[in-house]
């Protein structure tokens, strides 16, 4: 085990520690270092200070909002690919389901720790974010980004506009110029900035359909697949005229097939989904979705990385604070070989 791993877990033990005093209810987050190493001490964060002092290695922590979720390893393997060619030290670390006081307590961490960088997702809390940037160290955003953090070096994540553009395009290849669309969209939560702006490009998009556009509902699944699949069935019954159907979280296509195939109406919908899970595939090939709206999780990772290193090394910056890690419909066609096209690096500009 690395002795950076070892002291980030004091370090964290002691977070944790602190907190326990104001509730005893705290959870505490999973921690898992590079080479998949884990471990609980109870330490004071000097022993972590004094170790970073000892190396000249630059020392990067990522901190997910999953740790151990299929998707979210494919930006692990990707950060854990970046620091082994650039002499990284790099620690993998999150909570192993969502939890943003767990994600906030591991950036104190890291900023404790005197990371030199560190990259993080928005459900994280903006304060801890915001005072690790006041501390000097390089701070990037993935997936959901955190405006509110003034200093940050930029964020990578989806083009929803591009995502729903995309969706549009695909729908018409199967829907005629002179057939309206009724739309139903399903997404994770209804008020979250996110979605809301996920959902209004969507709409946006396919307004410009010029056989008409109705959209019949959105309904969320507060990420729970089965409440998912209740209010899909919900949607079809209450809207039977409807004809796409677009899912904007992982399992949202996945929980309108469940419930399409229940009422047996699936071979009347046209459904597209987001991310690459193995459901989400398997559906794709089965003919069940016509696609699903990908970004490259690997960038969150490997480019994230090189982005930090780059900075720090060299003083390079992004033309733009929001950048598109890589944004890509996978169909029958390209889902053979769409992998590698989503691993591209970008490298900011000299």
């Amino acid at each position: 085990m690395k002795r950076r791993l070892v002291a980030f877990t004091l370090c964290l033990a002691m977070v944790i520690s602190m907190l326990a005093g104001c509730s005893s209810k705290s959870a505490e987050p999973s921690v898992t270092g590079g080479n998949g190493a884990s471990a609980e001490a109870e330490e004071h964060k000097e022993a972590g200070e004094a170790d970073k002092e000892d190396s000249d290695e630059l020392y990067f922590v990522y901190v997910s909002p999953l740790l151990s979720h299929p998707i979210w390893l494919l930006a692990k393997d990707g950060f854990d690919s970046a620091c082994k060619e650039l002499g990284v030290e790099g620690d993998w670390v999150g909570p192993q389901g969502i939890s943003a006081e767990e994600m906030a307590q591991l950036v104190d961490t890291a900023t404790a720790q005197n990371a030199d960088g560190i990259i993080t997702q928005g459900i994280c809390p903006a304060e801890p974010v915001q005072a690790a940037v006041d501390e000097g160290i390089a701070v990037l955003t993935v997936d959901s980004d955190i405006a509110s953090v003034d200093g940050r070096l930029a964020h990578l994540g989806k083009d929803i506009n591009r995502q729903a553009e995309l969706m549009y395009e695909e729908a018409c290849k199967y829907i005629s110029d002179d057939e309206k669309i009724v739309l139903s969209i399903q997404c994770v939560a209804l008020n979250t900035d996110f979605y809301v702006d996920s959902n209004n490009a969507v709409i946006a998009a396919f307004e410009n359909h010029p056989g008409g556009f109705e959209l019949a509902n959105i309904s969320a699944s507060n990420g729970d697949k089965a409440v998912g699949i209740n209010e899909w069935l919900n949607t079809f019954n209450t809207y039977p005229e409807i004809n796409v159907c677009v899912g904007l979280s992982a399992d949202a296509a996945a929980g309108c097939i469940t419930a399409s195939d229940e009422l047996e109406i699936t071979d009347d919908l046209i459904v597209f989904g987001v991310d690459d899970t193995e459901e989400n595939m398997d559906l794709l090939k089965e003919g069940k979705i016509k696609g699903t709206v990908v970004v490259s999780f690997w960038n969150y990772g490997y480019q994230a990385a090189y982005w930090l290193y780059q900075n720090i090394t060299e003083g390079r910056v992004p033309e733009q604070k929001i950048n598109d890690a890589g944004t890509m419909m996978v169909t029958t066609e390209n889902m053979d070989n769409y992998a590698e096209l989503l691993k591209v690096k970008v490298d900011l500009p000299e």
